[in-house]
């Protein structure tokens, strides 16, 4: 038996709920889908290069 018990969620997975939250609050917000795809866009292409 494993000393560690594995996550019930990985972190990829987390990282997708929080995507998709953000995206429909923008949508919920008013945002249209393209707008709110676009901002999620951005923000995932800021973080892998660093927040340039």
């Amino acid at each position: 038996m494993p000393d560690e018990i594995p996550a019930p969620i990985t972190e990829l997975a987390a990282m997708a709920v929080q995507h998709h939250e953000a995206f429909q609050a923008w949508v919920d917000a008013g945002f249209t889908e393209a707008q709110a795809l676009d901002l999620l866009k951005t923000i995932i292409l800021r973080g892998i290069a660093g927040g340039a």
